[in-house]
């Protein structure tokens, strides 16, 4: 090798040393920051003939195949996420069988209420216990509505606010793809970049499910896993919710998780809700309204005073049950005015029955068996419901907290093993694209021996050359 081969190999190397100490560093650097990869330098030869080598590019390690995994798994969660938290607190609210608080509870103390006037029909205390208690009965179904309102209004909300998120997201990546131009491929910056790019697309599964392609020149383009296109190259499709129906919109296609025919979304935190919106609160609302159905139309069947038209025991609002304005009854429950006190009723109806016009025998309890008897009795629940039409009303308040708590334990699994398959895949991801600090350190005392003998070269080429003009 001649000297100025010596000397520009040595140079290529310090060059080398230099790239590979700043990639080493910034991965011990960042070995914490979210959304990181390692970077990689590599090296390629010179042109024969000068020898030395140099760095090709900095790459960043990721396995394409690990990356969709985590994604995908990270949207299944997100999505059984979004279902668990929102039913995790209405049903704390709801309460559970035998804890004193639920509308099952409620209606087992009214029972025992009407077995105890049943064989008291003359008192006047045992009336008003049944009164009470029949009050208790219709409060706790209806907090239950109103609580269920409100887990429908937020999610509503939360539906906004993951629109929203995602369409600025959508943004993000387009000005990503419009600003790839600004850096030399294989640099330092250009890894960084993508760092960006992968931490946003990462954000986006976590709100739908989402398959990528990239261009050649390395822009992005993502679609549902349905194949709905929401960003392709600088052109996004704005992503749009229906609150009427709930439905979504990517553009002027349709993209409702769950809708037959459709190209959308399949799983993230949107599919989660529209679950919520479009299914599950629904069928609560049902059972709950069913059940408010039921007892108001038991107690009308079963009181022999009653006129056409004429509330009973129970009513929608203090009116008679309405087939036509079933919708949101269980948060019209109330007992008959007629038996307040306050307002100028009377307890005693209770036993004589809502329509009579004066108090019958003091010990006829015919009129408060006739009312045991009917809630005793089938009232054929809407299938909608999910629960077996045949129940007997007396039974259909356990059956409902029994199946909405049951939903919202379902739930908490399908999320609990969904965030155990996430964080499996994650793991396998951070091993190829995490820092490993001890690796790091040998690498960098690789680079400074390497640095030291290249130095050497130099000293050497140097005091060849000293030697070559003192002899001349």
């Amino acid at each position: 090798m001649s000297l100025s081969g010596a000397l520009y190999t040595a140079t290529a190397g310090l060059n080398v040393n230099q790239s590979l100490s700043r990639v080493t560093a910034g991965n011990v650097a960042n070995a914490m920051t979210e959304g990181y990869a390692r970077r990689d330098a590599h090296l390629v030869s010179t042109s024969i003939g000068t020898g030395g080598v140099q760095v090709a590019e900095i790459r960043r390690e990721v396995d394409a195949a690990l990356v969709r995994m985590s994604r995908n798994e990270n949207s299944k969660m997100a999505e059984q996420q979004a279902i668990h938290e929102g039913l995790r607190d209405y049903t704390l609210f709801l309460g559970q069988i035998g804890d004193g608080a639920s509308p099952a509870e409620k209606f087992s103390a009214f029972n025992s209420s009407m077995t105890t006037l049943v064989n008291l029909p003359s008192s006047a205390a045992a009336q008003q216990g049944a009164v009470f208690a029949a009050e208790d009965l219709a409060a706790s179904i209806r907090d239950a509505s109103d609580r269920l309102a409100n887990v429908r209004a937020d999610v509503d909300m939360e539906i906004r606010y993951e629109v929203s998120d995602l369409n600025d997201m959508l943004y993000q990546l387009r000005d990503f793809n419009t600003r790839l131009g600004d850096f030399a491929p294989g640099s330092h910056e250009a890894a960084a970049f993508h760092d960006q790019i992968a931490k946003t697309l990462d954000q986006v599964s976590g709100i739908v499910d989402i398959r990528v392609t990239q261009t050649a020149d390395g822009w992005v383009n993502v679609y549902t896993t349905g194949g709905a296109a929401l960003l392709e190259g600088d052109r996004v499709q704005d992503v749009t919710y229906n609150p009427g129906d709930g439905s979504f919109f990517a553009g002027s296609q349709e993209i409702t998780p769950g809708e037959p025919g459709v190209r959308g979304i399949e799983h993230g935190s949107l599919a989660g809700f529209a679950t919520l919106k479009r299914e599950t609160i629904p069928q609560f609302q049902l059972q709950l309204d069913e059940y408010a159905r039921g007892l108001i139309q038991s107690f009308e069947a079963a009181d022999a005073t009653l006129t056409t038209g004429q509330a009973g025991l129970f009513t929608d609002n203090g009116f008679a049950f309405d087939a036509a304005n079933l919708e949101g009854l269980a948060s019209r429950l109330r007992v008959n005015e007629a038996l307040h006190a306050g307002a100028g009723g009377s307890a005693w109806l209770i036993r004589d029955g809502l329509g009579a016009t004066a108090q019958g025998p003091a010990s006829s309890a015919t009129q408060i068996q006739a009312f045991i008897d009917g809630m005793n009795q089938s009232f054929s629940a809407d299938p909608g419901t999910g629960i077996n039409a045949a129940v007997t009303l007396a039974d259909f308040g356990a059956e409902v907290v029994t199946a909405q708590g049951t939903a919202t334990a379902r739930a908490e699994q399908s999320y609990n093993a969904a965030r155990s398959a996430a964080e499996v895949i994650q793991a396998s991801r951070q091993n190829v694209e995490g820092v490993n600090i001890d690796e790091e350190m040998q690498k960098l005392m690789m680079i400074e021996q390497s640095f030291a003998a290249n130095s050497k070269m130099l000293t050497a080429v140097a005091e060849m050359l000293d030697t070559l003009l003192a002899a001349v």
